[in-house]
């Protein structure tokens, strides 16, 4: 029952690699976080690439 009421609460992340001009990352993002970094001017020249299984 813990275990039901805990994955609603879970947020769905995807494997990413973040490149924001000088440096690669590998990161977990939300949905929500990978829009930010692609329509917010602060994030101009950063790039992100879902990582496929």
């Amino acid at each position: 029952m813990l275990k039901k009421i805990k994955s609603l609460f879970k947020k769905k992340t995807f494997s990413c690699i973040v490149w924001d001009g000088k440096s690669m990352k590998y990161l977990n993002l939300t949905q929500k976080e990978i829009d930010e970094i692609n329509t917010n001017p602060k994030y101009k020249n950063w790039s992100v690439t879902l990582h496929d299984d």
